[in-house]
């Protein structure tokens, strides 16, 4: 396309004969050719146009991360009853990730906190994580079911995407959550797909107890985590859905 582009210049300025159309073409091929190459092929599948995922940010709950817990018989700091850091589903999604572009800087954090307080919880706690290029948030697990009704839950999840989010360049990725919760799960996929967003769910995945930690952990808390099978899934699930944005 850019060479005949050119070919179809060079005709009209031969035609016109004039030097100040030929001198700004010159500059526009220049132009045009540098963003070609800028680009290197690389594009975005729908919302952002031809530009690069180069930031993703995942933001969820204990399936993201959790502490050491003795207590509680959880002795990680990773994503809880995964048995090691690399197969919670935000590392397998990084791995993915990263296979097919290891310039990608991905960030993950817990926002257990909003899950539990969501009409008080103080956004700007969460400005590290602001601007993406790409964001996937998946809760729902700590939200009091009937909180979330009496409270307008959804205004307030509402207000945080658009918050961390705010450019409509960016990818909004919506998750469910692993437990049942009817009305929350409820209303994230209504909000995500009145938005427009893209949604995973991973609600139906706990129905299988091999994808949940049952068994592994004695507190029952714990064990209703998933597995590293569990947590497999969910990744899974999320990659399909962004793959061919990177």
């Amino acid at each position: 396309m850019l060479f005949l582009y050119c070919q179809q210049a060079n005709k009209g300025m031969r035609k016109n004969g004039s030097k100040k159309t030929n001198s700004r073409t010159k500059i526009f091929l220049l132009l045009t050719a540098i963003l070609l190459l800028s680009l290197n092929g690389r594009t975005i599948i729908g919302t952002s146009g031809n530009e690069r995922i180069k930031r993703v940010v995942i933001l969820g709950n204990s399936l993201v991360r959790h502490g050491r817990a003795p207590d509680l018989g959880w002795y990680g700091d990773w994503g809880m009853a995964a048995s090691v850091r690399d197969s919670d589903f935000v590392h397998l999604l990084i791995r993915n990730i990263h296979q097919k572009d290891p310039s990608v800087k991905v960030q993950f954090g817990t926002i257990a906190d909003f899950e539990r307080s969501f009409a008080s919880y103080k956004l700007s706690k969460l400005d590290s994580f602001r601007n993406a290029d790409m964001l996937i948030v998946k809760i729902s697990e700590n939200v009091n079911n009937q909180t979330a009704l009496d409270s307008n839950f959804v205004y307030h999840y509402d207000r945080l995407i658009k918050y961390l989010a705010p450019q409509k360049k960016s990818v909004k990725v919506i998750v469910d959550g692993f437990w049942k919760k009817q009305d929350v799960n409820s209303m994230i996929r209504k909000y995500a797909e009145t938005h427009h967003y893209l949604f995973v769910t991973t609600t139906d995945l706990s129905d299988d107890p091999s994808n949940t930690a049952k068994g592994l952990f004695k507190h029952e808390g714990v064990a209703a985590h998933p597995s590293d099978k569990g947590m497999r899934m969910i990744a899974q699930r999320i990659w399909d859905s962004i793959k061919d944005y990177f």
